[in-house]
């Protein structure tokens, strides 16, 4: 099969001209910062005549590569891009392009070579005239902006800065200085105060996107002062002479390895003209049921409908006495899980205790205490009411249509007769005893179990590669899986694991069900391992599943009466499972005894 790649579109592009949606070749890809959701990966592009390896894949189509689905020797569409200059270490400076959008139109795997015998696009090559490209209309070349800066003045007129003179935020970096940014302001800080060792005085820190990316901006003293009124949220400026350096993870979950200072040089104007294209705030939600398992002090975002409000509490604070207000809500979404969210301050007070609102949260803290997990709002949090966002009307018809009666695990539920903390084995009998599991909310208790029996049949499914959907995927039969929940078909699988077990201690039994990074923990091997022993050697599979039996850990339970089909059954969740500390279980079981029997051991 012939495929028609723009000759000749390279050479335009990178002398500074404009090409509609050039079709070209992608020979090969390379990690070039980052890690996880903040990966950066570099391409090399052709077009039949020229390749060229300085073309960056925005973020928001890592998945692309990840998955297979963009792979070498794809023929694709660049349906956006931008380009930008950037210093290139001792050799002046190299023009990057920055592909936003791509349609492929054939996956490496059918097109299985390269095509053509392109030549590395050179600084030379390029300055030269681009040939017309067969069959199909010349692209005319535009000159290249220039990059003089304007005078440094906050009233600067925004047509000086054209769009054509704007860098993605993806492509900045603390080695060029020559930058102005078309941003949007998603989110500014109160005027805080601060002193240290080398001073004192106010700052505030603001975050920006663009299609590109995320980045955090700081102003400090006389910036903090001239800038603050000035710049508002949601609105769209023009920014550039500002100091880059590197992220302080600590202090913000935006993906983006730099943060911007302002300067006494800095230079803001807002954006007079269409801002339409400049989205607003980026997220990564989280199902609230999986928020269970993440790591205590992570920073995340969530959607959810407020289905209860507390009444606005007043408290002082312990380290310095200031007087604090909050309010906490009760998030639900449709994965059937429920959260605290705690609103601070003027965000507590203005809340609107008698509506349902769907809130969005950006970089809300997880809290774990008594291991009940629950999220708070930061200075640096972004709370939406009501957004006009797809996710947000979805939950809101969801809700109304039945969502708001549906049972739901409140993973921020504290035990009305045991907090579930480890200083205390209970076993199944007393459960039983305390009821634990009857209430409205579900019960947290530990205790030291045997593994009697494991259920192999439906312990291992093929889920979906997407990091933060893990819905099994639909076998298509034609090399293809499909996933309901993302309404994509994927090459490939990530494995994961449903483990149904019995537990036993000398009081009773139960049945309890292992999530993916329990089971894994239990089964002692990693997921993907079990699903290729599952597929390839049956035999192994059940041994390993064999060796588990009569293995005892300390259990860490989830339990709460659920109703099927009108009967009221128990459900019971292992949230850890770990091998017995038998110093610890020792003390523990001497204590027992000393209560029975009132002599000191």
């Amino acid at each position: 099969m012939a495929y028609n790649l723009s000759e000749g579109s390279l050479q335009v592009i990178m002398n500074g001209g404009h090409y509609d949606k050039p079709v070209m070749q992608v020979l090969g890809s390379k990690k070039i910062q980052g890690s996880g959701a903040n990966e950066k990966y570099r391409l090399l592009v052709s077009d039949g005549r020229h390749s060229y390896s300085f073309a960056m894949l925005a973020i928001q189509l890592n998945d692309k590569l990840i998955t297979g689905e963009l792979s070498d020797y794809s023929v694709v569409q660049i349906d956006r891009f931008v380009t930008s200059l950037l210093k290139n270490t001792g050799k002046g400076e190299k023009r990057v392009m920055v592909i936003l959008d791509i349609t492929i139109l054939a996956p490496g795997s059918q097109v299985g070579k390269k095509i053509g015998n392109p030549q590395t696009l050179t600084d030379e090559s390029s300055a030269s005239a681009a040939p017309a490209p067969a069959m199909q209309p010349v692209p005319k070349p535009t000159p290249a902006p220039q990059r003089t800066m304007p005078v440094t003045t906050t009233n600067l007129d925004s047509s000086i800065l054209s769009s054509q003179m704007t860098h993605p935020i993806a492509s900045l970096s603390p080695y060029q200085n020559k930058w102005v940014i078309k941003v949007r302001v998603m989110n500014k800080s109160p005027i805080r105060s601060w002193s240290n060792a080398r001073g004192e005085g106010t700052l505030f820190s603001m975050d920006l996107c663009d299609e590109t990316g995320e980045i955090r901006a700081t102003a400090f003293k006389n910036e903090c002062t001239k800038f603050y009124d000035m710049i508002q949220v949601d609105k769209v400026y023009y920014i550039s002479r500002c100091q880059l350096k590197t992220a302080n993870k600590q202090f913000t979950n935006l993906k983006n390895d730099y943060e911007m200072t302002f300067t006494s040089e800095t230079v803001v104007a807002e954006c007079m003209e269409e801002a339409s294209s400049v989205p607003t705030i980026k997220y990564d939600f989280q199902p609230i049921s999986e928020i269970a398992n993440k790591t205590p002090d992570s920073l995340l975002d969530v959607i959810g409908v407020c289905k209860m409000a507390s009444d606005l509490q007043e408290l002082t604070a312990r380290n310095t006495g200031k007087q604090l207000k909050k309010r906490e809500l009760t998030l639900v979404d449709s994965s059937g899980g429920a959260v605290t969210l705690t609103l601070w301050g003027t965000e507590a007070e203005k809340f609107d205790v008698n509506s349902n609102p769907v809130i969005t949260v950006k970089g809300a803290r997880l809290a774990e205490f008594n291991s009940s997990k629950s999220l708070s709002c930061l200075a640096s949090t972004m709370v939406r009411y009501n957004p006009d966002l797809p996710e947000a009307h979805k939950l809101r018809g969801w809700y109304d249509q039945g969502g708001a009666n549906m049972d739901i695990v409140n993973i921020s539920a504290k035990s009305g007769v045991y907090t579930g903390g480890s200083n205390e084995w209970i076993s199944f009998a007393d459960a039983e005893s305390r009821q634990l599991g009857s209430g409205e909310k579900g019960d947290y208790y530990s205790l030291l179990g045997v593994v009697t029996f494991l259920f192999t049949d439906n312990a291992v499914y093929k889920a979906c590669p997407q990091e933060q959907c893990n819905k099994k995927l639909v076998d298509q039969e034609n090399g293809l899986f499909r996933c309901e929940k993302c309404n994509r078909e994927y090459p490939n699988f990530k494995y994961r694991l449903l483990l149904a077990a019995n537990v036993s201690d000398p009081s009773g039994d139960q049945r309890v069900t292992a999530f993916n990074e329990t089971a894994e923990a239990m089964l002692g091997r990693p997921a993907a391992d079990i699903g290729r022993m599952f597929e390839y050697d049956k035999n192994s599979y059940l041994e390993l599943f064999e060796e588990v039996k009569f293995k005892t850990f300390v259990f860490k339970l989830r339990t709460k009466m659920e109703t099927y089909n009108d009967e009221a059954r128990l459900k019971t969740i292992v949230m850890n499972a770990q091998p017995v500390d038998y110093k610890d279980a020792n003390a523990k079981l001497i204590k027992s005894i000393q209560t029975m029997t009132g002599v000191e051991l």
